[in-house]
């Protein structure tokens, strides 16, 4: 973890030294896509990292994994949890039986570990999932969160929110 925490530092150190002017503007927005890119999987790195140590349990940490989690990396424990809490969504997850089994959120946390989703695009998937109602039979459920993200992979997060609304129904 120690080589590519200092490789990735490394990067940002070349990357602040580019002469931005001397790239053409194409190459510039495809810098920023990349980049992009680049920043979205190592938000998923750190997603996946703060789930793993809430995995590690309160004793081990020393106190609440959320509040440890925010005094280390200084954000507020609110963020922390909502961190914690996506990431749990994003991870593979095992059975008390020690069985494996895939992330709560399997198509997404595809595309999010790929770097091709953020937070945003995350949140409306959430918000859609959440807003079904009950009753709803688990295929199809899945169904729709795999349309949702192959969907959200080509479009900004307000145009998969605009898409979520749409009165026809993506979870039929």
């Amino acid at each position: 973890m120690a080589l590519a925490i200092e490789a990735l530092d490394r990067g940002t150190e070349l990357l602040a030294a580019v002469n931005l002017e001397s790239l053409s503007v194409r190459d510039r927005l495809e810098a920023l896509d990349a980049l992009e890119t680049v920043s979205r999987r190592i938000r998923s790195g750190s997603y996946a990292t703060a789930v793993s140590l809430d995995r590690c349990g309160d004793q081990a940490l020393g106190g609440a994994c959320a509040k440890v989690i925010a005094d280390t990396v200084r954000i507020t424990p609110a963020e922390a949890r909502r961190r914690l809490r996506d990431g749990a969504q994003l991870a593979p997850r095992t059975r008390l039986t020690g069985e494996s089994m895939p992330a709560a959120l399997p198509a997404t946390a595809t595309a999010w570990g790929a770097g091709l989703l953020d937070v945003e695009h995350l949140r409306a998937i959430q918000q859609f999932l959440r807003d079904l109602p009950e009753d709803i039979h688990p295929a199809v459920v899945e169904r729709a969160e795999v349309f949702l993200a192959e969907k959200a992979v080509e479009l900004r997060p307000d145009q998969l929110e605009f898409l979520a609304q749409l009165p026809m129904s993506i979870a039929q």
